[in-house]
């Protein structure tokens, strides 16, 4: 890590007109490994705008990083990586951050949302949440003790193939584990599975119950999840009998226009009844603010989302955050 810091470093001071090559690299695999050294690594070069703490380690060691960019008091949360196979939201807020901190520090915009809003607003990423599932489904079993083995190979029907995976290592399907609904979650498996077992009581993962924690600790004015498979744009209000001020439906609603407005993403219209067990159908019924669940590419199925596809991701997603950051501070100050 200190040998790539140095190379860097010196590309800059020898080529200043060049500005730091890349750090996050989105055209391979997006490793836990890649994710620690990247957060390490953006954090040395913009030490006043990006700070990390870890939320709490699995039980297999890994880190679950949480990342502040900015310095203003105002929150934002972004997240991805609830299921293991759609790691490749980890590299897009990866690469937010970096391209902001980088805006931010020669006062650019990023289409043409100026970063001084980082001043104002702090964007709280939780890049990975799932780092052991996302493990897995990129190594296979041979990441993992042997003694797990046999359990693992069970949990997924039989298979060595660990590309389908989705869960935790303890087969539990994180973004099936919040307490809006969750008794009354339909479509979900009965045991430990690779995907749609929503465990035995909602907050029973220890990587859902720190982000919920997390949440009440920056309180954030708007949150989006990010997972990787439909091209769609999903927000919700209609949460189990729990009505809302017209001013706030249409608040929401406007958000979540312009998002699918900038993404070009297909803006679902919300049902009567909502399955709830997510993350943002949690957040919107506890903190009653808007949440948005991003589905950042192409339909596939029992995978993840090749890398040739990032390009056309990033271009979609670029400014989110930032326009995020905007929203939360209007909300804020009204």
């Amino acid at each position: 890590m200190m040998k790539r810091t140095l190379l860097l470093f010196l590309c800059f001071w020898s080529f200043p007109s060049l500005g730091l090559a890349s750090i996050v690299n989105t055209k391979e695999l997006y490793t836990y490994e890649a994710l620690t050294e990247d957060i390490e690594e953006l954090s040395s070069l913009h030490p006043n705008l990006i700070s990390y703490k870890s939320l709490t380690s699995t039980g297999f060691g890994r880190k679950i990083w949480a990342l502040k960019l900015g310095n203003g008091e105002t929150t934002i949360l972004l997240h991805g990586a609830h299921h293991a196979r759609e790691w490749l939201t980890s590299a897009l807020l990866m690469k937010m951050i970096e391209t902001y901190a980088e805006a931010y520090d020669s006062s650019q915009s990023v289409k043409n949302i100026p970063t001084s809003i980082l001043d104002q607003v702090s964007i709280w990423v939780v890049p990975m949440v799932n780092p052991d599932g996302v493990t897995l489904q990129q190594f296979g079993l041979y990441a993992f003790p042997a003694y797990i083995h046999s359990n693992l190979i069970q949990m997924n029907k039989g298979s060595k193939d660990f590309k389908r995976w989705k869960a935790n290592l303890q087969g539990i399907d994180l973004n099936r584990q919040y307490p809006a609904n969750w008794d009354g979650l339909k479509g979900v498996s009965l045991n430990p599975s690779y995907q749609f077992y929503k465990g035995t009581a909602p907050l029973e993962a220890k990587e859902v119950k720190v982000l919920v924690d997390f949440t009440y600790e920056i309180n954030p004015q708007l949150v989006a999840s990010y997972h990787s498979s439909g091209n769609m744009l999903f927000w919700g209000f209609h949460h189990w009998g729990i009505t809302h001020s017209t001013e706030f439906t249409e608040d929401y609603y406007n958000i979540a226009e312009k998002v699918a407005d900038l993404t070009k993403y297909e803006l679902d219209e919300p049902e009567t009844y909502q399955q709830g067990g997510g993350y943002t159908d949690w957040f919107v019924q506890q903190f009653k603010r808007p949440a948005l669940t991003v589905e950042i590419g192409n339909l596939v199925e029992d995978t993840n989302l090749p890398l040739s596809s990032f390009p056309t991701i990033w271009e979609r997603n670029k400014e989110i955050g930032l326009f995020l950051a905007t929203k939360a501070l209007e909300r804020k100050v009204h």
